[in-house]
């Protein structure tokens, strides 16, 4: 009996490190990808449009640039149309062909479209061939609600974040505020640009990366360790 509850033990064990490897090694594997034709549509109507340019369409820059908490990577400039976030966002839905808010870079040019939908008890939403989580909310919308963000990405790709892990662009920059903080973010921005190319070029792990390989590691650690004791019991 000893026997079988220490099989059992180690078995629940090792089944939720595979859990946490998975949840690390998830987190770090959103790829840009070929976008459908509908996506394929709004970019060519959005990419690259001035902060000016959209304000003729409803568009309205609500500063600052957000960026991720993480430090590495960021939303940019959102720019909202209240007519468009008002048709779909109390009733939960989401409008494929009209993205009630855009995202702007540093250069204050479109670079993504993004949509947002209260939480009406829908459950995870389905467009453009994504399954879209529900997230935390964030000022301005302090509710849990759902989000779909659309960067556009070079070589015709899209990167879509349906969820926390992928919200944030990782190769999006928000410029600083003040010339006493260009210094510090030259250096943040630049150390962001080597862990991409290192990434891109097959380099050093990321910390995701490394701590789904650290809990791979630690799993087959354990279960050697526990199979020598069910050995000897």
């Amino acid at each position: 009996m000893r026997r079988v509850m220490l099989l059992v033990t180690v078995a629940l064990v090792m089944a939720a490190m595979l859990s946490l490897a998975g949840v690390a090694w998830a987190q770090s594997t959103a790829r840009p990808v070929d976008p459908p034709p509908q996506v394929d549509q709004l970019r060519q109507q959005f990419e690259g449009l001035t902060a000016q340019q959209i304000e003729t369409q409803g568009y309205v820059p609500e500063g600052p640039c957000v960026a991720s908490p993480s430090g590495v990577g960021a939303m940019g400039i959102h720019a909202l149309n209240p007519e468009l976030f008002q048709a779909q966002f109390p009733k939960g839905t989401m409008d494929p062909a009209n993205p009630p808010a855009l995202l702007l870079d540093e250069n204050e040019e479109v670079m993504g479209v993004e949509w947002e939908a209260a939480d009406v008890g829908q459950g995870p939403m389905e467009m453009f061939g994504q399954t879209i989580e529900i997230q935390p909310g964030h000022p301005g919308v302090e509710e849990s609600h759902y989000m779909l963000h659309i960067y556009f990405k070079p070589d015709g790709k899209v990167l879509f974040g349906t969820d926390p892990q992928t919200a944030f662009d990782p190769e999006g920059v928000c410029p600083e505020a003040s010339a006493t903080a260009t210094a510090s973010a030259t250096a943040t921005a630049s150390a962001s640009s080597s862990a991409s190319a290192l990434a891109a070029t097959g380099g050093p792990l990321s910390l995701t990366s490394l701590a789904a390989l650290a809990s791979m590691v630690l799993l087959v650690g354990t279960g050697v360790v526990a199979f020598g004791v069910i050995r000897r019991s």
